[in-house]
């Protein structure tokens, strides 16, 4: 493998964990009222997580087609970029339940009565407490793909020492 192509992955896989990285953040500031204004700022976070679903699906596409899967050892680090591939696809998981378990707010269905009183207002903490675990899950998951991403660059980053290394020699 050339010291370009491993210096090229090592970028891209840098760039990826940043990405990751603004999501949590992202993810973990975000600020809501129940009903729509959840679905207003949640929904984004849904689609930027599907974003990064594709890109790291990307990054694994060529990480395998290239002579990097080849070498020795290299199996570990496709796994770990896998795992990543993974985790951002139970990131996407974790919003779209957040967004189930957002208390609706509009119309009522015909025929129905408004929920209020103490049952319409457990239902709504109720909901709340799930929409928070699941924002909690997703922001958790992102910290943990940005860190092997930032872990699989550093093998990177050794092969690319290990190659400079041989060439001086």
């Amino acid at each position: 493998m050339s010291v370009s192509e491993l210096q090229h992955h090592e970028r891209q896989l840098h760039d990826l964990a940043s990405e990751f990285e603004a999501l949590h953040v992202r993810v973990r500031d975000v600020s809501y009222t129940p009903g729509a204004d959840a679905l207003r700022r949640i929904g984004p976070l849904l689609l930027a997580a599907q974003d990064l679903t594709a890109t790291a699906l990307v990054r694994l596409n060529a990480l395998h087609n290239s002579t990097f899967a080849a070498v020795a050892g290299r199996r570990s680090s496709l796994e770990r970029l896998s795992s990543v591939l993974v985790a951002s696809s139970l990131v996407n998981n974790a919003l779209a339940l957040a967004l189930q378990a957002n208390p609706g707010e509009g119309e009522l269905p015909s025929g129905s009565r408004p929920h209020d009183g103490p049952a319409g207002t457990a239902r709504q903490a109720e909901g709340i407490l799930l929409i928070v675990g699941h924002l909690d899950e997703a922001a958790s998951r992102l910290e943990r793909s940005a860190t092997a991403c930032r872990h699989l660059a550093a093998d990177i980053v050794r092969d690319l020492t290990g190659v400079e290394s041989c060439r001086t020699h």
